[in-house]
């Protein structure tokens, strides 16, 4: 690991992951991989962040193929060199998801999101790591200001009291520039060959355009609205 990337993005996830109490020695956590720069960055963020780090706990990757075929084995062969356990599962629903007449992103992600659980439960697993970063956590929220009038996002760290389960998200302080950048200087593995056809044609996608174009304008914004977020004044809105 190169030093200045302490400074770059790990001491940030290392801020997050102990202010929001996302990981404790002898935790059991599993990455989904689904081929994409996020997930793959988070995997080499946490490998790195277990090698650095006072805290120790193991790491398991799954790849969820939902029918698309998507190839992995550079994933795979990745998490080999790197002592991450690596899962494949096939649970092959592209045509059901996609035989419908709304979006299939929401029932994909469903459906996902109960392998995983149930995969966690088979092996003993008891927190489950997303790659969500601060691009994330901003469209998350101008998604729901937008579409559904709520001031609302996801939780860094929250338990789904149906599964048992802990759901952490260690790149909230995380740009995506820095992802793109790391996963190309590091030569990080991703999915070949195929990829989801619904890839930005869903309304997160339009999100991110317009979050660009305010950008443009106030550089700071997606900062400016973590810093919102964490520092919430109940006080000074209506009820």
């Amino acid at each position: 690991m190169k030093k200045w990337y302490n400074k770059l993005f790990l001491n940030d996830i290392r801020n997050a992951v102990e202010k929001y109490h996302m990981i404790e020695n002898n935790d059991r956590i599993l990455v989904g991989l689904s081929g994409g720069k996020d997930s793959i960055f988070l995997l080499y963020s946490l490998i790195l962040l277990r090698k650095f780090s006072y805290l120790d706990f193991d790491l398991i990757g799954v790849h969820i193929d939902i029918g698309i075929g998507i190839n992995m084995q550079d994933v795979e062969l990745f998490c080999k060199e790197n002592n991450v356990t690596f899962i494949y599962e096939s649970i092959d629903i592209v045509d059901k998801i996609f035989d419908q007449s709304k979006s299939p992103c929401y029932l994909c992600s469903k459906m996902k999101r109960g392998a995983l659980a149930r995969i966690a439960k088979q092996n003993d697993i008891n927190k489950i790591a997303y790659g969500h970063h601060k691009t994330d956590v901003t469209t998350t929220f101008l998604l729901n200001l937008i579409y559904t009038g709520k001031l609302e996002t996801f939780k860094p760290n929250i338990y789904n009291e149906k599964h048992d389960l802990k759901l952490i998200r260690p790149l909230i302080y995380i740009d995506e520039d820095i992802i793109d950048k790391i996963v190309k200087d590091e030569n990080l593995p991703l999915g070949k060959d195929k990829v989801c056809p619904q890839d930005n044609l869903n309304k997160r996608s339009e999100i991110h355009e317009i979050l660009k174009e305010i950008e443009n304008k106030y550089p700071d914004f997606q900062d400016k609205t973590i810093k919102a977020i964490e520092n919430f004044d109940y006080n000074n809105i209506w009820k």
